[in-house]
């Protein structure tokens, strides 16, 4: 019995070394540890049509009342699909076009649920289905954004390891309509802090919402 235990736990040790090695930086850089909270990579599993879900717990130390213990799901462009936490009572999300089933909590109660997925231009899933030309472009992420009350298409470039230190140099990226149309650029850092054009501020940059990232370089 004793041989059997041991060998249990080195099964155990083996199966949780080769899953947190197989998961993605970007998936890993989400663990995370304060004074109250620790969010852990758990495992990684498959729901409908193939989508890659990558679960994280989320523990907290007893003595903090407000503190959230549960579990949160991402895809793997770091979206969060699912969340299930309990602190002072239950706090449950799931993003549209997935059921609490899904995740193994159905019945789990006040869920608020994801509104409609909002239909992403062809042009843009064209850009986003040319990886290679992504990559070479060094574009690191695109992104789905509202800026006053618009939704836009944001391809984020890499930072030229030039200009990381300069204090005097500026960085532009362009959000596109639903068009494919340059609806504003917006120019970050140097001596101006932000600018933009087309009517737009540096507040408009400031309070855009990123609702979802729907590419990411490897």
């Amino acid at each position: 019995m004793k041989y059997q235990i041991i060998l249990v736990q080195l099964l155990s040790m083996f199966s949780y070394s080769y899953s947190a090695q197989d998961i993605p930086a970007c998936i890993e850089k989400l663990n995370k540890q304060t004074s109250l909270t620790t969010t852990k990579f758990e495992r990684a599993f498959e729901i409908k049509q193939h989508v890659k879900v990558y679960q994280f717990s989320v523990k907290s130390v007893r003595q903090c009342m407000d503190c959230q213990n549960g579990s949160i799901y991402y895809d793997s462009n770091r979206n969060i699909i699912a969340y299930f936490l309990m602190g002072r009572g239950p706090n449950a999300f799931v993003e549209n076009g997935y059921t609490a089933a899904d995740f193994g909590k159905a019945g789990y109660p006040n869920i608020r649920y994801g509104s409609k997925e909002i239909t992403i231009p062809n042009c843009i899933s064209r850009a986003i289905s040319n990886t290679d030309s992504l990559k070479k472009a060094h574009v690191i992420r695109v992104v789905q954004v509202r800026i006053k009350d618009k939704i836009l298409y944001g391809f984020e470039h890499q930072v030229d390891p030039k200009l990381i230190n300069c204090k005097d140099c500026s960085t532009a990226i362009t959000y596109y309509n639903s068009d494919c149309k340059p609806e504003v650029t917006f120019r970050v850092g140097g001596i101006a802090g932000i600018r933009a054009d087309n009517g737009y501020t540096s507040s408009d940059y400031r309070r855009k919402d990123i609702l979802k990232v729907l590419w990411k370089a490897d």
